[in-house]
């Protein structure tokens, strides 16, 4: 059984104009709690706003999330409004903390296309049962439709899936006037059998170290010469060895 989530009303953000440019500037708005961001759509160019900081966080962790349809309220020198959808979000990868935002101003009458998660529901027999692993692979679908009907996300119950048994983008329903965009062979999840467990490798014998035996040919082989040869001093080099030559020729 599919269910696809309807959109919700619309809501409105409140921004201000922003004039001036700079990193100074815009590292003071971050510290008076105030996100930069910036308005671009069909037919209009780019304007850059403002936008309170726990306003906006609200809004992005509310149900409808960054893929819900928004007015944007902008407190100007000539107040205007415009619907738009969330395109971006920039966050401080160190603290998580918002640090820019793009807006998309769209037209209520053109279709656009988003995407909206799918949402798995329910728990499958064959991991109930069976004891396999349900795997989610596909996170979010692309869709077109109006903004105004946006569906927050598609619904899929799981419960009737079988080890083996795999949904893919084509077993999923649309709501009326909306159309899924992604290839439909794809993948969304499967239920896959348990992981066999290995059994233990045998742990190889541990085998003794040689014993290392003094080989009595070496020791009965050893000549009382051959230790005297090898404790004769060695003969001196340079000066001192040429005098000692000289004394024996002298001598002789």
């Amino acid at each position: 059984m599919v269910k696809t989530k309807s959109a919700t009303p619309q809501q409105v953000l409140t921004a201000k104009g922003r004039a001036t440019e700079g990193k100074r500037r815009v590292r003071r708005l971050r510290d008076d709690g105030v996100v930069p961001g910036i308005v671009y759509g069909k037919n209009m160019k780019p304007v850059t706003v403002e936008v309170n900081y726990r306003e906006l966080l609200k809004f992005l962790h509310s149900k409808a999330g960054e893929q819900a349809l928004v007015t944007l309220r902008v407190e100007d020198t000539t107040p205007w409004e415009k619907p738009v959808l969330v395109k971006s979000v920039q966050h401080d990868p160190v603290n998580g903390h918002l640090l820019h935002v793009d807006f998309h101003a769209i037209v209520l009458t053109e279709r656009l296309k988003v995407k909206v998660p799918v949402l798995l529901k329910g728990e499958a027999v064959g991991v109930k049962q069976e004891g396999g692993i349900l795997e989610h692979f596909l996170r979010e679908v692309a869709v077109e439709c109006l903004p105004t009907e946006i569906p927050q996300g598609v619904e899929f119950d799981v419960s009737a899936l079988k080890i083996g048994d795999t949904i893919h983008v084509k077993d999923l329903t649309p709501p009326k006037n909306v159309k899924i965009t992604s290839d439909p062979e794809w993948a969304v999840a499967s239920v896959l059998k348990p992981k066999e467990e290995k059994p233990e490798e045998a742990v190889a014998a541990v085998t003794e170290p040689e014993v290392i035996r003094e080989k009595k040919e070496e020791a009965e082989g050893a000549t009382p010469g051959a230790e005297a040869k090898s404790e004769a001093p060695a003969r001196p080099s340079g000066s001192e060895g040429r005098a000692g030559d000289a004394k024996k020729e002298s001598k002789s």
